[in-house]
């Protein structure tokens, strides 16, 4: 996972708008490899993620199953449900396996 730095604050060895390779995660906190080399705990507050690799290959197994799925007629598929935020945008989609 790759992350950018928004807040430096009381700590020297962070740049503001740099990415930074997240080696470890916990609830809230990261584990990076700051400016001089060194493996160290930060809050994930200070940063916003700019890629998550895990989350891609994730969609990227849910759409090619949703793929095989559409092209067999949805056999494998018990329910569908499609969650709608005030603007009628699509917020979030559950899909139930019979498997």
């Amino acid at each position: 996972m790759k992350v950018k730095c928004i807040d430096v604050e009381n700590c020297n060895t962070l740049s503001i708008g740099k990415d930074y390779n997240v080696l470890d995660e916990g609830a809230k906190y990261y584990v990076i490899t700051n400016n001089v080399g060194e493996e160290i705990v930060t809050k994930k507050q200070r940063f916003v993620v700019v890629e998550d690799a895990e989350r891609e290959k994730k969609a990227k197994a849910v759409v090619t199953e949703l793929t095989f799925q559409i092209g067999n007629e949805l056999k494998d598929i018990k329910d569908i449900k499609i969650r709608k935020n005030l603007k009628g945008e699509i917020k979030e989609i559950n899909i139930k396996f019979k498997y």
